[in-house]
């Protein structure tokens, strides 16, 4: 490996740093969308075995609640996309958003996959490169 193969090498690594992070950042977010789809999922399950006139503790984020009287526990909105929400059954509400928790927890492996990928192409360049920089250390 001569001096240019060698910090081509060196750039490949800060470039495999830099999508190792990016992934890290995208995984922390699927995994914060995570919990906030389980906790509406969870929220609506509560709801919908609530009797109507029931008092429920709601959360509303930030590790926050309200007090609430279930006035219909049949139907709830849920949104599509684009800030747009729409009535729906419970039941589908829920379905939906189980269906998107399906979705995300596949996003999640696939980006864990692909970490572990880059990180072992990572750890096996750093190997060579630190070989060739013992081996010109002994040689200059």
């Amino acid at each position: 490996m001569n001096e240019q193969e060698l910090r081509q090498a060196l750039s490949t690594l800060e470039m495999y740093k830099a999508q190792a992070e990016s992934l890290a950042e995208q995984q922390q977010i699927i995994n914060f969308s995570l919990e906030e789809y389980s906790r509406a999922r969870d929220t609506l399950g509560k709801w919908k075995d609530a009797a109507e006139g029931a008092e429920l503790l709601v959360p509303v984020g930030g590790n926050s609640f309200v007090f609430a009287k279930v006035a219909d526990n049949q139907k709830a909105l849920v949104g599509i996309g684009s800030g747009v929400t729409v009535e729906r059954p419970l039941e589908d509400a829920i379905k939906t958003l189980e269906t998107r928790i399906n979705e995300l927890a596949e996003a999640a492996k696939k980006i864990t996959e692909s970490l572990t990928m880059l990180e072992a192409r990572s750890s096996q360049l750093s190997r060579v490169v630190q070989a060739e920089y013992d081996r010109l250390q002994k040689q200059g």
